[in-house]
């Protein structure tokens, strides 16, 4: 890689994964970033993407971006994102 990556977009041409953390409790949800790219503009900066805790319901989350090799992290979970209506 060239420079930091700072966008979705860049997250997501790059094959990387996204560890959204809450800071209210602490629960960790990983996402590629081509599977949030669907649902939200590929332009915004990945610390701004907009996510809500699963667990708790807390809209104040951490998202770092991380390379993702398959051949030594195989036993992660990596959930895919959905729209509810």
């Amino acid at each position: 890689m060239a420079g930091p990556i700072i966008t979705l977009r860049q997250a997501a041409r790059h094959g990387m994964l996204l560890a959204v953390s809450c800071t209210a409790c602490g629960h960790v949800a990983r996402f590629m970033a081509s599977d949030v790219a669907q649902f939200v503009n590929p332009t915004r900066e990945i610390e701004l993407l907009p996510f809500r805790c699963g667990e708790c319901g807390g809209k104040e989350c951490k998202v770092m971006a991380s390379e993702y090799d398959r051949d030594r992290r195989p036993d992660i979970i990596v959930w895919r994102p959905m729209r509810l209506r």
